[in-house]
């Protein structure tokens, strides 16, 4: 099996209210690349300081071949809150343009670092059918924050591992007939 990460790519909605975007104009932007700096020192992020913060990014299309199979989509979410002791909750969905496939919660203290939480690994879009290529292409996530007791919550990476076997390879092994000529 081998994995391939898929990034956001674009703004589905900044549904009201929003978080707040550390710079730019565009939440997928800031949550595209890794930072692995001091969560103070960090300009690439989005930020809240109140519950009901909600935004939602898609993600790139896959480059698989046509004939993979997919074994698994885990969503990695990187994030903290900068109120040392302060404790927080942002509820993660995985979802596609008609609806979501499954709803996770991260739960976090604050403290100096980020925290990469991992989520668990899915290896059916519905419980029963495994993943195709199309819903691959159409994955999207949502950040809504939903509790904190104070400080300021960051999430600065966000991303999905697919896992796959890939497409079988056709070998051209035909043997002719009269070998000999």
């Amino acid at each position: 099996m081998a994995t391939v990460n898929l990034l956001p790519n674009a703004d589905v909605s900044l549904l009201g209210p929003a978080w707040t975007i550390s710079s730019g104009s565009d939440v997928w932007a800031m949550l595209d690349d890794d930072d692995t700096g001091h969560v103070t020192s960090d300009s690439s992020d989005i930020e809240a300081t109140a519950t009901g913060k909600v935004c939602e990014v898609s993600f790139q299309n896959h480059s698989l071949a046509a004939g993979t199979t997919i074994d698994s989509v885990q969503a990695v979410v990187k994030h903290n809150n900068r109120g040392r002791g302060a404790t927080y909750r942002i509820e993660v969905k995985i979802n596609h343009s008609g609806g979501t496939y499954y709803t996770e919660n991260i739960y976090g203290t604050g403290s100096s670092s980020w925290v990469t939480t991992t989520q668990t690994s899915r290896a059916t879009s519905d419980g029963s059918t495994a993943w195709t290529l199309g819903e691959i292409d159409g994955l999207q996530m949502r950040f809504s924050l939903t509790a904190i007791s104070g400080g300021t919550v960051g999430i600065t990476y966000a991303y999905f591992i697919v896992t796959y076997t890939a497409a079988a390879a056709v070998t051209q092994n035909a043997t002719f007939f009269g070998a000999n000529f």
